[in-house]
């Protein structure tokens, strides 16, 4: 039997009594259902092969091409994000996947491949609680603007690193696939909600006011975002598997054990909302 036990007031349900590789038609609308109202759902013991990945991945709509920028999974739509001696760890900056995308991804599914011994762990941010919490005036104010995200942004740190490889796939890449101009609010497209979005990673500036004052309120967003009151922290441990609505919310990898340990997490991404129209495009800003 299917138990949930909620993680914090807004973000967050620990999912028990369940094994995703008998997925059935009702447990996958039960999941969906769940995750436009938790954002993020942790599933414990859940030992799943790559099949069997993409399967519960594919349950919450059609699967994104391929991250231009990660390994894969050897025949499987699975993006590998490695981190050991050599690859430093790279998000530890709040972000939504891929916000410079025209139509940003979906869902996440993520499941631990390789976890060090302590440490490690991820957090998410709750953008709607996030908007909720926004003084009225303010609210009215940043529903007029838009924001810049572009891919460049999210991965300045390569040349940092030395990635010389990566660096030249960044500059192969698409713009017009790869950088976008989104509402600051905008409205979940399955749920209604209002969410802030923007994020540390690709979002570039805010359009549409002045600059100085633009520049603060990205500023003081980005900061907002990283207030406990509106994050759900999760240990992974083996077996461990996290969905999450990547238009509701924000995450944060924790690097704490580098670079004495590696860390592997193996992710199938979902492009858009198998319900309703995809986030991006044709989202408005709202109006009040």
């Amino acid at each position: 039997m299917l138990r949930v036990e909620p993680l914090t007031v807004t973000i967050g349900a620990e999912l028990t009594g369940l094994d995703v590789r008998s997925l059935d038609g009702p447990l996958a609308d039960r999941l969906y259902e769940l995750l436009l109202d938790r954002a993020v759902l942790v599933l414990r013991d859940q030992h799943l092969t790559p099949a069997a990945h993409v399967a519960l991945a594919e349950s919450f709509g059609p699967l994104t091409d391929r991250h231009p920028l990660y390994p894969h999974v050897e025949g499987f739509p699975i993006t590998r994000i490695v981190t050991d001696a050599a690859h430093p760890p790279e998000s530890e900056v709040w972000h939504s996947d891929l916000s410079c995308r025209p139509h940003p991804p979906f869902v996440s599914v993520l499941r631990a491949a390789e976890l060090p011994p302590v440490g490690g762990d991820t957090l998410w941010a709750d953008l709607r609680a996030v908007h909720d919490a926004l003084p009225t005036d303010l609210r009215a104010e940043l529903a007029l603007l838009e924001a810049e995200h572009t891919l460049e942004h999210g991965f300045r740190f390569l040349e940092a690193y030395g990635q010389a490889d990566r660096s030249d796939a960044l500059a192969r890449t698409d713009r017009s696939e790869n950088a976008a101009v989104h509402p600051v609010i905008v409205r979940h497209p399955a749920t209604g909600r209002s969410i802030v979005y923007v994020n540390d990673s690709f979002t570039t500036r805010l359009l549409g006011g002045d600059a100085s004052r633009s520049t603060r309120l990205l500023a003081d967003l980005v900061e907002m975002v990283r207030n406990p009151r509106f994050q759900v922290r999760v240990r992974w441990r083996p077996g461990t598997v996290v969905i999450w609505d990547n238009w509701a919310t924000q995450h944060f990898a924790v690097g704490d054990y580098f670079p004495d340990h590696a860390r592997e997490v193996q992710r199938v991404t979902v492009a858009a909302d198998r319900r309703s129209r995809p986030f991006g495009g044709t989202v408005e800003a709202l109006s009040h």
